[in-house]
């Protein structure tokens, strides 16, 4: 397995390189999010607004992306018809996670004192389950409550192959930073729900400071690239993968 890890690796360093601006997209999608919620915000229709211009940054990143993996070079073309390219499916996914999150919310307001136990394990199920999650929304063909579903069962197939890796870059990313604090282990299970939470790599980009940004967003972007990589990798399952899912046993 680690060849593969390995392998991934020197083809993510190629592929990330060859489609850089990518990197840098993402500021581009912040600054439209900051004007929409400058002339949206404050409203129940505005809201739902936000929610469109969110769900259409994060679709034209996801076809930056989803080019970036298959070892093309970024065109500000795909990043304008990347809007409405995959909208609709992440439109569909917001939606069920929004209704689980409706769904949540019933059940920490009724459990009174175990409410934060409640919400804390819930955010571990997400970081866990609905971890690859863009990954499916860009290589893979389900929408809405399916994809949900698609991604728990893949982290349930490939926990392991999935998230050594992952958990060795959040440590690169934090430990400089010092956002590695652990005192029992509450701590460590509330820090990988946040870090590998659907909106983990956002709070860590606002909360970094600026100076750290550039290098961030590169190193984000390399993160994602090998993320689709290696998501290819256990999706076409290959002899030495099968290999090390035999030894798991």
């Amino acid at each position: 397995m680690f060849r593969i890890y390995v392998d991934v690796a020197k083809k993510a360093s190629k592929y990330a390189l060859r489609a850089w601006p990518v990197a840098f997209s993402v500021l581009l999608y912040g600054a439209l999010w900051l004007l929409g919620a400058r002339f949206l915000g404050g409203s129940l229709v505005g809201g739902f607004l936000l929610g469109f211009l969110a769900a259409a940054c994060f679709s034209s990143y996801l076809t930056l992306l989803d080019g970036a993996v298959a070892g093309k070079k970024a065109a500000w073309a795909d990043l304008t018809r990347g809007f409405g390219a995959k909208f609709w499916d992440v439109i569909s996914v917001m939606f069920a996670l929004w209704l689980l999150s409706l769904v949540t919310g019933i059940l920490t307001g009724s459990a009174g004192p175990r409410a934060d136990a409640i919400g804390a394990m819930v955010g571990l199920c997400i970081a866990l389950f609905f971890n690859a999650v863009p990954e499916f929304l860009y290589l893979g063909s389900s929408r809405s409550f399916a994809l949900l579903m698609d991604s728990a069962r893949f982290m349930t197939r490939n926990w392991m192959a999935w998230f050594f890796p992952n958990v060795i870059f959040a440590l690169l990313l934090l430990l400089p930073l010092g956002l590695v604090r652990v005192q029992h282990p509450g701590d460590a299970v509330l820090l990988f729900s946040r870090v590998f939470s659907l909106d983990g790599p956002v709070t860590l980009f606002v909360t970094t400071p600026w100076v750290f940004k550039p290098v961030l967003l590169l190193f984000l972007h390399f993160v994602m690239v090998y993320r689709g990589l290696l998501f290819n990798e256990l999706v076409h399952s290959n002899p030495r993968l099968r290999a090390f899912r035999a030894a798991q046993r």
